[in-house]
């Protein structure tokens, strides 16, 4: 996103007061005194709920999968969905959700050290796992935020959840195909969105099926080495391409990373519409290389998966980036090979 339409610094927070709970169907609000927050569950009417969305004005959507969080700046957000299926895209960023993977999703208010508070809406898959969080700034439009909320609180209740991740985890425990069937669809790989299958093998992992593409095509690296490699390139000034990906949404986050700063969870890297956090949880993930020839030489991406084995982000080099970015890039990733 060009941070040249957001001169000045986008805020989370306001102060207490600023939202008129009172007009927000207060009697369907719940408390949790122990994190000091309070939320009001909302109609999963999605065909209403998602299109709304770009009336609140700018927002900043954060995507969790396993050790990878994301976050980008949304100004005006239309969705719109894709014929004869259950999918939602953002025109102009790409994300993507699946609305017949989520679950719910609830308007909350949270309260912050000193007095601050924070609103924002919280979407839930069908495990009840958070998968997409988007929080109002100061660029926000918050009468549109109070009557969408107004609109779409509902009582309380239990949504039907159904098996989590039935479909992919069926998948995982398919066997592996001929390394030579990987090999030849390998082609194929990089024109499609990740996800957990091989696409063009139908129930395939697509983890398992890197450990059988060969090193031509793909290596596993040490995770210890995802950490320095980001941080060398945001010390490099490269253009980093981001994708996160859990059971209900794909996010795609193009940023330049100025800065770093560590928390009780992770790092988080800073760019000026975006941010990438990589959480501790990335010690006990797997990282794997994919390779692809290109007119002038190799791409090279790095994939990040969890424990189960499941696809959860992806990072690498945008277009825009320098043959010297290149060159850093490429050559950390073959001496992190284990």
């Amino acid at each position: 996103m060009d941070t040249s339409h957001f001169p000045h610094r986008i805020a989370f927070s306001f102060a207490p007061g600023t939202f008129d709970i009172e007009c927000m169907c207060p009697e369907l609000w719940s408390q949790d005194d122990e994190c000091g927050s309070s939320y009001v569950q909302l109609a999963p009417c999605w065909p209403r709920l998602l299109p709304a969305l770009g009336g609140m004005g700018l927002l900043m959507a954060c995507a969790p999968s396993g050790p990878v969080t994301a976050a980008m700046a949304m100004q005006e957000a239309q969705f719109e969905a894709v014929p004869n299926s259950a999918e939602w895209v953002c025109l102009g960023t790409g994300l993507e959700i699946c609305s017949a993977k989520l679950g719910g999703v609830l308007a909350t208010l949270e309260s912050l050290e000193g007095g601050q508070q924070t609103a924002s809406l919280q979407f839930f898959d069908r495990a009840g796992e958070g998968c997409l969080k988007l929080l109002l700034t100061n660029r926000s439009h918050i009468a549109v935020f109070e009557d969408l909320v107004r609109r779409h609180a509902m009582p309380q209740h239990v949504p039907s959840l159904g098996v989590c991740g039935s479909a992919d985890a069926l998948a995982l425990s398919i066997a592996g195909p001929a390394a030579q069937t990987v090999r030849s669809l390998w082609g194929g790989l990089r024109r499609t969105l990740p996800t957990n299958t091989f696409p063009g093998l139908e129930g395939v992992s697509r983890r398992r099926a890197l450990g059988l593409a060969g090193l031509r095509h793909a290596w596993q690296v040490r995770t210890t080495a995802v950490m320095p490699l980001v941080r060398a390139m945001t010390l490099g000034d490269a253009p980093l391409g981001i994708g996160v990906r859990n059971d209900a949404v794909f996010l795609p986050v193009g940023m330049y990373p100025g800065h770093w700063a560590d928390c009780c969870c992770g790092t988080t890297f800073f760019a000026g519409t975006s941010q990438l956090t990589l959480r501790h949880e990335l010690s006990r993930a797997e990282a794997w290389v994919t390779r692809f020839g290109a007119k002038d030489g190799e791409n090279l991406c790095l994939e990040i998966y969890d424990q189960n084995g499941s696809f959860c982000a992806g990072l690498g080099l945008r277009p825009e980036a320098l043959p010297t970015h290149h060159k850093q890039w490429n050559h950390w990733l073959r001496e992190a090979a284990c």
